[in-house]
């Protein structure tokens, strides 16, 4: 019995078309693959329902053509054995790549919904870890005053029987600490009599400072009890005196005047002579910052202005009693 033989150069060929297939075969599951991923990881999330629709009608028909291009004008042309899919009818072969379209798109959909929840996952660690530092953060800034004002205290008592102005100065540091810690703890509005107590504080340790050249009256007239304003109000101004004005002349009269009226609304003058050769000229940076400070407690319902002249600055506001706006 005769064997047929085999040609060695035919075999290679079948498996050279036969791989070649293959591959260009894959070209349109490939193509709906990663287009589809494309579209799902720009308008998946924040999701996007319309632009996202009309981007996968779009995919899926030019998915069809290139279904269409590589198993009817492709293939056939690069393998005389190659059989398409199906005898090309329109609405049948449509219908066949849709369920292939699907199964390619449910992939895809699968790997980006899959990449973002891990995107997800790692910010929501990180916002966590952010937290935590915070917190932290949180947590040194409100140990590290008390234990400064608790030393403070120490350091009080200690100083008692060797200064009184040195016990006296280190008092009205604690004390100045304790009303910035309350302000931290509580954003509301205080007792104007607590704000003028803590501006009686700066302005004692600025007379030990300047050794007792330090020249700037408190004129309060009118009932402070019962009133209150928005906190730093009074140490802002008197910043701003200190930083601008010349507080070591006696002649000057420099002077903060409180005016409270029988409906428990504030008016606040001060005046200051400027300083002969200021190191910096003003920019008005500390009366920016109240004005916005007080916008945000007052809205509109505050008056503020300056009068800067060339040897003095005045500074008028008028604050409405709160309870009384509400």
């Amino acid at each position: 019995m005769l064997k047929a033989s085999r040609n060695p150069d035919y075999s290679a060929n079948i498996s050279s078309n036969l791989l070649a297939d293959i591959l260009i075969l894959n070209i349109p599951t490939v193509y709906g693959f990663y287009i589809s991923w494309y579209a799902y990881s720009k308008l998946l999330k924040p999701i996007k329902v319309i632009k996202l629709t009309a981007s996968i009608i779009i995919i899926f028909i030019s998915y069809t053509l290139v279904w269409y291009v590589v198993d009817y004008l492709i293939l056939p042309q690069i393998g005389e054995d190659y059989i398409p899919t199906s005898q090309f009818q329109f609405g049948h072969f449509v219908t066949v790549i849709f369920y292939i379209f699907i199964e390619c798109n449910v992939v895809a959909f699968g790997f980006q919904f899959f990449k973002k929840t891990i995107n997800h996952q790692r910010l929501l660690r990180e916002i966590q870890n952010e937290k935590l530092e915070i917190e932290y953060a949180f947590l040194r800034a409100q140990i590290n005053p008390h234990f400064l004002n608790n030393t403070l205290n120490f350091l009080y008592a200690k100083s008692l029987p060797l200064s009184k102005d040195l016990s006296d100065g280190i008092m009205n540091l604690s004390e100045i600490m304790r009303y910035s810690l309350q302000i931290d703890q509580n954003n509301q509005l205080m007792p104007l009599t607590d704000e003028i107590e803590h501006l009686k504080n700066v302005i004692n340790i600025n007379r030990l400072t300047f050794n007792n050249c330090f020249y700037i009256n408190l004129i309060i007239n009118g009932d402070t009890n019962d009133c209150s304003i928005a906190p730093l109000t009074l140490i802002t101004i008197l910043e701003n005196i200190i930083k601008y004005g010349d507080c070591t002349d006696q002649d000057a009269e420099s002077y903060i005047k409180l005016q409270i009226d029988g409906d428990k609304n504030l008016a606040i003058e001060t005046f200051n002579k400027k300083k002969s050769n200021p190191i910096e000229h003003s920019n008005g940076n500390n009366i920016e910052n109240l004005q916005k400070r007080l916008k945000s407690y007052y809205g509109n319902n505050f008056k503020l202005i300056t009068n800067d002249q060339e040897s003095f600055t005045i500074l008028n506001l008028k604050i409405p009693n709160k309870t009384a706006m509400a």
